[in-house]
């Protein structure tokens, strides 16, 4: 936690940072919350930090916002540091679609056999098939998805198999975004990416119209953007504790305007501000040697994906359990489920996405 933080590209560029943790805690931060909508006992509930920010926001938008800053930041500095389109196109798709694939494949099978009258026979309908490849492509990233593809009919009553893909659908397109950007790049990549970004985050507030045609979820859209200005700025930027308390600051001088006008004291600027000064904080520390391993490993992506089928499967089963207990058995299978998932789909994926050969410059040839 030093007194002087050290520069965010120095973080970005090394494995020796906090970012994986970060990740961690914002995956659990959705399986909390989603844990109190899908328990059995008290459905649709609120969790305590959600009531608390409520109407404003809730923790599961908090905990994704901060998820979209970091992959904008990360993915920037892929791009940075190597822009050619279809490596990082492969990079791209290696990182989301296996792991998803594997997912989808586990969840649909088990929910499909026992959680449907049609039992293992429903494994072989176009149903069961479509939900599968459907989900797995990120619906083509269409304008809307209509509800048949998001469940099975007869699985689950008929219940979304999976409520938390919707925002792998907008990744993707950011995904897109920064390609087109890097693509039609007419100055030196840094600049450019931070230019036509500031010019794009303006844009989708001042002239929401503009960009409704591809880019409508604007919360998202500027937090991932976001993302790549920092990276274009990071050999310049440190983030250190008294950023967090400044934010906090920031937090509690609005707040008797905001109670005044409002019915919550937080305003979504503020507190999203704050959630994401904490993560740049955080993350661009050194942690200690007992953390190690979540460093080396980023188990966010299995947790992220398998906690909602897991728990929709819980709660079918323990009907009368409080959303305490449906987190404590859902964290249990869904954590058992990411280490699977990292260790055995998706790092894996990602080792065979480096070995593409880069391409190497021509050699000189002799004068003549």
């Amino acid at each position: 936690m030093g007194r002087n933080p050290r520069a965010l590209a120095s973080a970005t560029s090394s494995h020796d940072n906090g970012f994986n943790l970060v990740r961690l805690l914002a995956a659990l931060l959705v399986v909390v919350y989603h844990a109190w909508q899908l328990n059995g006992r008290t459905p649709g509930a609120q969790d305590p930090l959600t009531a608390w920010l409520a109407p404003v926001t809730d923790l599961g938008m908090v905990a994704v916002g901060v998820f979209f800053l970091v992959s904008g930041l990360f993915v920037s500095h892929s791009w940075l540091r190597d822009p050619h389109l279809l490596r990082f196109a492969v990079r791209r798709v290696t990182r989301i679609v296996p792991g998803l694939l594997a997912c989808l494949l586990l969840t649909t099978s088990v929910a499909v056999t026992f959680f449907s009258p049609q039992g293992f026979a429903g494994l072989f309908s176009a149903d069961a098939w479509h939900y599968i490849f459907s989900n797995a492509t990120l619906h083509g990233l269409r304008y809307l998805d209509p509800p048949a593809v998001l469940a099975i009919p007869g699985v689950l009553d008929g219940r979304p198999l999976n409520g938390s893909l919707w925002t792998l659908y907008w990744e993707a397109r950011m995904y897109v975004v920064l390609a087109l950007l890097g693509l039609a790049a007419v100055a030196p990549m840094r600049v450019w990416l931070l230019v036509t970004s500031l010019v794009l985050i303006l844009a989708a507030h001042a002239f929401p119209t503009l960009l409704s045609g591809y880019v409508w979820e604007t919360t998202f859209w500027t937090l991932f953007l976001g993302g790549i200005v920092l990276q274009t700025l990071a050999r310049h930027l440190r983030f250190g504790l008294g950023l967090v308390l400044a934010t906090g600051l920031l937090l509690a001088l609005n707040w008797t305007r905001n109670a005044a006008l409002t019915p919550s004291g937080f305003s979504l600027v503020g507190v999203l501000l704050f959630a994401c000064a904490l993560a740049l904080w955080l993350g661009s520390m050194r942690l200690p040697g007992w953390l190690g391993h979540i460093q080396k490993h980023d188990y966010s992506y299995g947790i992220y994906i398998y906690h909602w089928p897991v728990m929709l499967m819980l709660a079918q089963l323990m009907p009368n359990a409080g959303a305490l207990r449906l987190l404590a058995a859902g964290l249990a299978l869904t954590l058992a489920c990411a280490v699977f998932s990292w260790h055995c789909v998706e790092h894996p994926a990602m080792k065979l996405a480096r070995r593409m050969p880069k391409r190497q410059p021509a050699p000189l040839r002799a004068a003549a």
